[in-house]
This record gives C-alpha cells, structure tokens and sequence, in this order.
C-alpha cells in the first residue's frame, strides 16, 4: 500500500496548503514564446494559444498552493508537448482520508474487484471520485480547450469558502484534465493531428501519440466519468448514444447513469438560456429532428425504439473507448458560434463563440456536481463492470422503458481468444505485437505451459490464451472479436468502420474458443510478451546455402527487408513459387550475420536455401512513395502513415502541387500511391504532362478505392479497368469482408496469404473489369464475402465474387501497376494488409 500511496501522490497532487488569489493567467497577454497559431485569429473573446498553455498551467498550478499539479504526459505527432492536470484538494484530515480511501479501492479494482466493492462499501460516501475532462480533441473545435483551462484556474485557485459548488466538488473528487488532445491541429486550424488522423478515431488502434498519452492518463484513475469536448452542433449536443450499441459493453450500467447526468446537464445549460439535442431521446431513424410535438417522416416518434446515427457502436472514439474503461461518458457538441453568408448567427440561441466556451463550462460543472453526488453509486457500478468480468457473468436483461425496444445489444462472450505461436501462427513477431497492444490495455494475457490440442489444433507451449474472465473482458472482446453483422437491424451510422478487429485485420492469427467449450489448458500469467528466437536457420542436410529467404507475411517482414536493403543486403523478390517459398518471398545472397543479428532482433526467420536462384528480380533499393492526396478531403490523407511505419520514405503531393510547383515533385520517387484523388483536369496539363513521363520513365502505380482505379483509367494508362463502390450516401456502409487468394502461391501480391482471408473495407469496393495487361490476385469470396459491419444483403449481390486486386503493367508496358478496390493504408487498422503493400511496392518498382 505504500508503494502505491507513493505513486499516486506523485500523480496526483501533494497535500495542500491553502489557495492564494490571482488575476487570471488565461488572458492575454499570454506567456510563452508567441508562434502563429489559428485559435489568434478568432473573434469573441481571446483564445489561448497552444505556446501559452504550457506555462499558463504551471502559473495556475503555482498559485494553487499544492491543489493541482501538472505535468507532461506525452507528445502531439510533431513533438508538442501534452499536459496531464490534475486538482485534488487534500486540505483537510477527511479529505485525505477519503483520497486514501479511493486509492485503496483503486489498488483492488482490476485485482479484485468483488473485494473493492466490499472495502467501497464500508466506506460508503468516504471516498473521493475521479473525473476525466479533455478537450482539443479536434484542432479546429476551439472553445473546449479554453473551458478546461478556466476550469481548472477556477477549481485550482479559487479560495476556500467563496465558491460552494466549488467547495463540494473539491472535497469529494479529483479532477483530471487532459485540456490540449491536439496541439498540432490547434495551430494549424485542423481537425487533425500533424500526421491527418482524426484522433478520434484511433482509440482502438491507438497508433497516434496523442492517444496513448491520452489513455495512459485515464488509466491511472478508473475515472468512472469522462467527457470530450468537442463542437459544432446547435443546440449543444450531448451524447446520450443512439443505436446500434457497442455489444461488448455492460449498456445496462452506462445506461443507468448516462441519462440522469444528462438530465443535470440539461438542467445546466437550461439555466444559462440555452438548450440540448440528446441524439437517443430526439432523434429519428435516419438522425434527423423533426418538428416539436411532431411525427418522424416514417410516422413514427422520435426516440429509443428508432433513433439512430449517433451511436456508441464503434470503440475507437474517446468517449466509447473509455466506456471500456469505466463507467459513463460523453462526447458534448457545443453549439455552433458562426455567422452564415451575410454575417447572421448560425445559431441565435448560442451567443458566438463566448456561448460555446460558456456551454462547456456549464456541462463540465454539472457533471461533476452529479458525479459527487452519486459517487459511491457510480463507483460501485463501474467495480460491477469489473466484478463481472472478472467472474464471466451472464450478461443482464436491459432495459427499461423507453428504452426497451431493441436497444439491447449485449451478446455472450466466447470462452477464450488463443493467440498461437509456431505452427498455426503467421507470423510471432506480429503475436507479440498484439500481445503488447493487450498488455498496455491493462487485458490480463496468459501463456501455455505445455502443447495443447483443442479441435484438431496443437497450439504450441508458449502461445498466448486471453481467457475472457476478467475485469477488460469487454475490451478484450471488441479488439479481437470479428464483430457482428448488423445490416438488417440497423440502417445508418455516425461514422464507419462498421467493424473492426485486431484478431481479423491485425498481423496475427487469432483462434475463438466458443463458450461453453472444453478448454482446459494449464497457463501463467504474464507482464510481457515472449522473447523470441529468430536469425537463420538451416534446412536439414543442407550444409552450403545459395541464399537464405524471408517470407513477407507481416509488417514486421517488411521493416526487415527495407532495413536490411538500406544497409546494403542484396535482395531479390520472388516472382514465382519454389522450394524457398511463395511469390513475393524475399531472397537474400550472402549477408549471414547481418540477417542473423535483424532475424533476433526482430524475431523473424531467415531459411536457408540451396541451388540456383528461384526466379527472381533485384530489389535495388528500398522504393520511394509519393502519397496523391486532397487537403480539402479526410480521405487519403493518412495514407503515408503507413508506408512510414513500414520504413518507406512516403512524402505528400496535392494534384496543385504536381501543376504548379516549379520542379517537377514527382522526379527522383520510385511509387506514386493514390486512394483518394481524380486524375488532373485538362486544364492542370502540367501535372498531366508530368504524370505521363513519369510512367512512361518507368514510374510504378498502386492505388486503392474507386479513386485510385479510376484515376489510372482515365489517366489512358490502361482500358478496360473499372471499379465501382457503395457507401450507402452517408450511410456509413463498410465492415470485415472474406476474400480468396485467386493468385495463390504464384502471385508475387498475395503469395504469403491464406487461401482465404479477411480485410476492412470502406466502403464496400470492387473491381467491375480489369485489363488484360493486369492479373487478378483476389476475389470476395462466393457467395458469402460480408462478415461483419453495415451492408444491406439487398445491395451486396453484384459485389459477391468480384475481383478486389489486380497487378499488372499498363498499355503501353512501361509502368508496373496494382491496383487494390479496398484500401490496404486504410487509417491503422488493416495492418494485415500492408505486406502486400511491401511486397507489391518491391515488385512495381523492378524491371
């Protein structure tokens, strides 16, 4: 208990000695080095610019004689600093009895969490609560980040005795602040963070910074509330989630609290003049508000039983992630502060952006006056959450009117999910990648201690077992679930994916163990992954290698290949199947140690080989990307992320840039790929005179989407390829597809795979006609492809079967090509992709 008393007084704030008085030190004139930054050049009142935040928290936290304390939790994607605040008034002997008091059920929490649910019940009201706020989340949302730092002056400097809501929520809970989630966009006036990820949307697959500071911090306290501040949407918006609801999360308990502490909100904001949408009280079946007293188009009432397209289905946003988290929480919309055309207000109601600051601050304070007063209650629930984890308890019966029309999505977990190592595992090094992701999730991993059989499957000793009793149960499911199909229960969602699954579209295979199965194995609990083997191994009998060759089958395949190209190996790729392995296999000549050293310290497998050399072509360096991309449109502008994380060189190119820059951006890249852009008007007929010598000098193309394919045929690169997709308008169609490998072994694309697999796509998008000049590698399967998300089976019937990618060169054979209908860079998620994406790039830019 010392030990962890110890950790959390560092965390949270030292004993305090008394509040002094300030001016306040979020107004201008700011501190700090002054920079350009967007939130200087609105109008209202001043913004805080990200230089300022900095030390106008370490001012506050000076002058909050011990109440808050600051520091930084991580960097933004350009290496800006991020702050962690927290304000935990320990003035008196009962409020640090009731800080120690929650630091003794926090110990408990994912322990034991029928035992903190005791201990919290001897204590009953004695506890302090913690409470997470974050704003900043999308850069160009401003006014949330300036109602979390007036927040946080007033709950940290505020005297003792002037404020009574102040004085109640200061001796009952800890105020945790994340205020500036995105640096970079604040600056840049962005939605997105300086890599273009919308970060929320990466909560799953939390491959940005930002997100892992983000929830390194939630994961210190168990806050069983949390709010993101966001904007725009008038009146305010505060999340009460439409359906469909995430099936992995206790709807029940979020339900149970969600709504009354929005009716405290509501109440709030009420007060100030101003109203509230709660999507699943308001909202009709395709997300719209009608009329007051007045029907849904449908003739049906708006609510419960039909509203939809605010939902809480997918866990990558912050308030879904941390549903998985804890308790409750909600992303709150403020209303809008703009002007139209002719300078009138957007929203009347919401008085400019001063309405918006003042909206948040008013939701923000209601929220921890509600949370207060229900906090042994609220903590309660959320050990609940852990409790039935923990003992893998049927889910409950929900809900009650009016929320008992199909608004009860909770379905019963599998038994286990068993990550193999050794036969049964394409890749290890991409098991313990996922083995990581789980740990740092706070998901208890466990491992065999011996082989063990289970439907005709040997796993190997030292393969990892996730048993699903256990307080993350919930998150553990979501992450490595397939997911559900919900095409014919739902018709709309706020934003796709509509699946997700780090066990489907990660590197790793992953086996369910149903519930209810017999499985017994015998495992250890671990706190890391395993070390694994990995350097060159000899075949047997086989005492003189030609060469020694690296299958790529992961990601982590393909860093491999490019470091060691980099350092001078020499490479092949494969261009057919042999002895040594699939097409796309790389083959290296020599370079013994060198391998031996990367394979350990990636732990990936170097086999050795004898005889000539499988047919084959040089890789004689590592290829160079440019990434086409629209800055004035989401898709496309995370594709070089990716090739990045692979070890590519990827820069950004606008169609603009290709036309107007004075040398050409294309000269000296190896890959032009694009996902997202239309080929260049006949006006830009620089950019097309650049792109046509580019191909014609030997310049490869990989593409994915409907753009990609279209751009190529209408480029005149090719006849005969087309592409067609179906999002449904707005309707968010995507989800987890099956797809056969039509090239098998032979295709230097898709050589590694399964003869089936699976792959995200969004939206739905397929090939109609390919050229002769190109070859198809796969197909959806037939005739059932669609696994998972939103799909209407009435409008999947053209698509079964398609052709989905397709390589090849174009008419005139002086340009390699491959073309992909889905998007292997699509955001983080499909990283069982990207090896063909290496592999195809490898192969595009031979001879």
């Amino acid at each position: 208990m010392a030990r962890l008393r110890r950790l959390f007084l560092v965390v949270f704030a030292a004993m305090a000695l008394g509040p002094a008085t300030s001016a306040s030190a979020a107004e201008p004139p700011w501190c700090g080095t002054p920079e350009p930054d967007a939130s200087l050049e609105l109008d209202g009142f001043p913004h805080i610019p990200y230089y300022a935040i900095g030390c106008t928290l370490a001012d506050i936290a000076d002058r909050s004689r011990g109440r808050m304390s600051v520091r930084v939790i991580g960097e933004s994607a350009l290496g800006r600093d991020m702050y962690g605040v927290v304000i935990n008034r320990l003035r008196t002997g009962r409020e640090r009895r009731d800080f120690h008091n929650w630091l003794k059920v926090r110990k408990l929490a994912l322990k034991d969490p029928a035992k903190a649910q005791r201990r919290l019940a001897r204590f009953g009201e004695d506890v302090k609560v913690p409470i997470f706020i974050q704003g900043g989340i999308h850069g160009n949302e401003y006014e949330g980040v300036d109602a979390a730092i007036d927040m946080i002056e007033k709950y940290a400097t505020t005297p003792f005795g002037d404020d009574p809501v102040v004085d109640e929520v200061l001796r009952h809970a800890i105020l945790i602040y994340n205020p500036i989630q995105n640096p970079d966009g604040r600056i840049a006036g962005t939605r997105r963070n300086g890599n273009g990820f919308d970060l929320n949307r990466d909560y799953l697959t939390q491959s940005q910074s930002e997100t892992r500071a983000s929830i390194s911090l939630m994961k210190r306290s168990l806050p069983p509330e949390v709010l993101d501040l966001h904007g725009y949407v008038s009146p305010t918006l505060i999340e009460a989630t439409t359906k469909p609801h995430n099936p992995s999360i206790e709807y029940d308990l979020w339900l149970k609290w969600n709504q009354p502490r929005i009716d405290a909100n509501e109440a709030a904001v009420n007060a100030i003049g101003r109203s509230v949408t709660r999507p699943i009280n308001d909202w009709c079946a395709d997300g719209s508000i009608p009329a007051p007293d007045a029907l849904c188009e449908d003739g049906r009432p708006p609510g419960p039983a039909v509203a939809e397209s605010w939902d809480d289905w997918g866990p990558f946003y912050t308030a879904m992630y941390a549903q998985h988290l804890g308790l409750d929480s909600s992303t709150v919309e403020m209303c809008d502060p703009d002007v139209d055309d002719q300078g009138n207000p957007v929203d009347p109601e919401c008085g400019g952006r001063a309405g918006s600051r003042d909206v948040q601050i008013a939701v923000q304070e209601s929220t921890m006056t509600f949370v207060v007063g229900h906090r042994e209650d609220m903590l309660h629930d959320e050990l609940e959450i852990y409790r039935r984890g923990d003992v893998d308890a049927p889910r409950p019966s929900c809900c009650p009117p009016p929320f008992d029309v199909d608004n009860n999505w909770m379905l019963d977990y599998p038994t286990a999910y068993v990550i193999p190592l050794g036969e049964g595992q394409r890749s290890d090094a991409e098991a313990n990648r996922l083995v990581e992701w789980l740990l740092f999730n706070d998901i208890e991993v466990t491992r065999l201690q011996r082989d063990y059989t289970f439907n005709g499957q040997t796993f190997e000793k030292g393969s990892y077992v996730a048993w699903i009793a256990q307080p993350r149960r919930g998150l553990l499911d979501t992450a490595m679930s397939l997911g559900v199909d919900i095409s014919e229960r739902i018709s709309i969602l706020y934003a796709p994916p509509a699946a997700w699954s780090h066990g489907y579209l990660w590197g790793a295979d992953v086996v369910t163990i149903p519930d209810g199965a017999t499985f017994s194995p015998r495992t250890e609990r671990i706190k890391r992954p395993n070390r694994l083997d990995g350097g060159v191994v000899a075949k047997k009998k086989r005492k003189r290698a030609t060469g020694y060759a690296l299958q790529v089958n992961s990601p982590t395949a393909v860093r491999a290949v490019n470091e060691l190209v980099r350092g001078g190996a020499e490479a092949w790729i494969a261009t057919e199947a042999s002895d040594a392995g699939p097409a796309g296999t790389v083959l290296f000549v020599g370079g013994k140690d060198q391998l031996d050293a990367v394979g350990e310290e990636r732990g990936l497998t170097f086999t050795a080989f004898r005889g000539d050399l499988p047919v084959s072509e040089r890789i004689e360096k590592v290829p160079r990307f440019r990434v086409l991309y629209n800055p004035d449109n989401a898709a496309g502008q995370t594709d070089f992320w990716p090739l990045e994380q692979l070890g590519f060189e990827a820069d950004l190119v606008t169609v603009n840039e290709l036309g107007s820059a004075a040398s050409d951006p294309l000269a000296g890249y190896d890959v032009l790929f694009n996902s997202a852009v239309g080929y260049p008007s006949a006006a830009n007929a620089t950019a097309r005179s650049r792109l046509e010598r580019f191909f014609a000098g030997g310049g490869a193309y990989m593409s994915g989407q409907n753009a990609g394919a279209t751009f190529l045929a209408d480029s005149g690169q090719v006849t005969g390829l087309a592409a067609m997709s179906n999002s449904g308008g707005d309707r968010g169609y995507s989800g987890i597809v099956l797809w056969s490998n039509s090239g098998g072994v032979n295709s230097v694309i898709t050589g590694a795979y399964r003869s089936e697999d699976t792959l995200i796509v969004d939206p739905p998008t397929w090939l109609t006609s390919v050229p002769s000049t190109m070859t198809v590698d796969a197909h959806f399967a037939s005739p059932t492809f669609f696994l998972s998300g939103l799909f209407p089976v009435a409008e999947r019937a053209d698509s079964a079967g398609a052709a989905i990618i397709a390589h090849g060169t174009n008419t005139a054979d002086t340009a390699r090509l491959v073309v992909f209908a889905n998007n292997p860079l699509y955001r983080a998620d499909p990283e069982r992709e990207w090896p063909m994406v290496g592999g195809g790039a490898y192969w595009a830019d031979g001879e």
